[in-house]
């Protein structure tokens, strides 16, 4: 992996979202291991990036319904909106997270359904 270089002060958080999602997809497309696609180091930044990535990762999820966000989502959030039966459905899990960001007021980054 090379690393992932520095931004600079004027760089959007949405921009450095996606460009780090990008990345992180790019570099882990070919890997099995959740747990190797969840420890990569833009994932990681990404849930540094806490509260403010929200936004982006919310539209994200609602035009790519990568249920691979949950662990992101849960950490940023603190929320478990995944029952116990749906773990593991990728769709079913976009589909959790993006009802909880309606009701919890995350609307206004949701294209409207």
């Amino acid at each position: 992996m090379t690393p992932i270089p520095t931004t600079s002060a004027t760089e959007s958080v949405e921009h450095r979202v996606h460009r780090l999602l990008d990345r992180w997809r790019a570099e882990t497309a070919h890997l099995s291991s959740s747990t190797r696609i969840l420890e990569h180091p833009a994932y990681e930044e990404i849930i540094s990036l806490g509260a403010p990535a929200l936004p982006s990762l919310f539209r994200d999820l609602e035009q790519t319904r990568d249920g691979h966000l949950t662990k992101a989502l849960t950490a940023i959030t603190g929320a478990h909106p995944i029952p116990p039966d749906e773990r593991g459905r990728i769709s079913h899990i976009a589909e959790r997270w993006l009802q909880w960001a309606k009701e919890n007021g995350y609307n206004q980054c949701l294209p409207c359904t």
